[in-house]
């Protein structure tokens, strides 16, 4: 941490910015893809573009390899942009705009996912070619966001959704999941490896021929803990499958460093020229808890942080340690890289989401 702060300072002593800005490290986003074929050698990664859909994060990733997850008609056109052909996406969104589809569709992508009857007659009517991913549900309900409520069919639909993609002509060419983004039981993608075994059989059973199996996203930046159990379910019943997984959080997290300034003080609150609305819509979206990063040899003690809006509930944190600071002192938060920029908004007419980025 002591090298980061280091290099902030020497950013903020060439460029003397007045605003909030990021720090993107994109020679973390080449480790984390070395590490994450290390560590899962035969599943290949989908980055999630929605985590982070920075075009130089994405194109450092396409000249790497990587594939994508896209879940709009905007983020398809992004990575088709960078020269990334149709076959390196899957269109992981299982309710689709009819008109997304259409477009998916003219633009070559042509796998996707579904969990519902509702979507199995719209891509009949829409684009019968495209080769269809049964989604199932299979919840880490000690993830840190859970996506079962909306995503993933029950075990008691799937024989039913088989059936009638057969009936329309439709081809399910894989199955897959997701547990959670921010996942934490290191079981959970093993149970639901052996979810998706059953699902195979029953697609098999209806005529269907998979070859695909999509075990999502949802993983931390420790992928280790979850490594061995993955790669020995995947190994015993899934040989000769091909494999792939959606991480957007592992790749993204610790690529990104936000650094904001201090701009009131009251007591034992301070206000950042930063919000709730801005980067820290991921307090609220996806239940993170940042750190701040402040070497000092002040006592810190628990303040009351606040956002920059006119919003009473523009608070970032109630009890939060910071040292007594002034008008003009800096804050490091470390690890802002994923769903912060990402879901920023234009609120009060301050452009969050048009912040100042350097790259390292």
């Amino acid at each position: 941490m002591v090298g980061l702060q280091d290099r902030v300072q020497a950013l903020l002593s060439a460029h003397k910015p007045e605003e909030s800005f990021y720090v993107f490290d994109l020679g973390q986003v080449k480790q984390a893809y070395k590490e994450w074929t290390r560590v899962f050698p035969t599943i290949r990664p989908f980055y999630a573009v929605k985590c982070n859909p920075n075009k130089r994060v994405l194109k450092t990733l396409a000249r790497l390899g990587a594939s994508f997850d896209c879940a709009s008609p905007k983020e398809i056109e992004t990575v088709l942009e960078l020269g990334v052909t149709p076959d390196r996406i899957i269109y992981a969104n299982p309710c689709k705009h009819p008109g997304a589809i259409e477009f998916a569709a003219q633009r070559g992508v042509s796998v996707t996912t579904f969990d519902s009857l509702c979507e199995l007659e719209k891509i009949h009517k829409i684009a019968p070619c495209m080769q269809l991913v049964l989604r199932i549900r299979a919840d880490d309900p000690t993830a840190q966001c859970a996506l079962g409520n909306k995503y993933g069919a029950e075990p008691d639909t799937i024989e039913e959704l088989c059936q009638r993609a057969a009936e329309l002509g439709l081809s399910i060419v894989g199955v897959s999941f997701h547990v959670g983004s921010g996942a934490r039981d290191t079981s959970a993608h093993a149970r639901a490896i052996e979810k998706s075994f059953k699902t195979f059989q029953t697609a098999r059973a209806h005529g269907h021929s998979p070859w695909l199996l999509d075990i999502g996203g949802g993983f931390t930046s420790d992928i280790h803990k979850f490594s061995e159990k993955i790669n020995e379910k995947i190994f015993d019943l899934f040989p000769g499958v091909t494999v792939i997984a959606e991480p957007g959080r592992y790749i993204a997290e610790s690529i990104g460093t936000l650094v904001t300034p201090v701009i009131g003080v009251k007591g034992e609150s301070l206000t950042i020229d930063e919000s709730l609305y801005g980067a820290f819509n991921c307090v609220l979206f996806d239940h993170a808890q940042p750190e701040p990063l402040v070497v000092t040899d002040k006592i810190k003690k628990n303040k009351i942080l606040f956002g920059c809006t006119c919003d009473g509930m523009d608070t970032i944190s109630t009890s939060i340690l910071l040292p007594d600071m002034e008008v003009g002192d800096w804050i490091i938060w470390p690890r802002m890289g994923a769903y912060t920029l990402a879901a920023t908004t234009a609120f009060n007419g301050i452009q969050f989401n048009k912040r100042k980025i350097y790259y390292l």
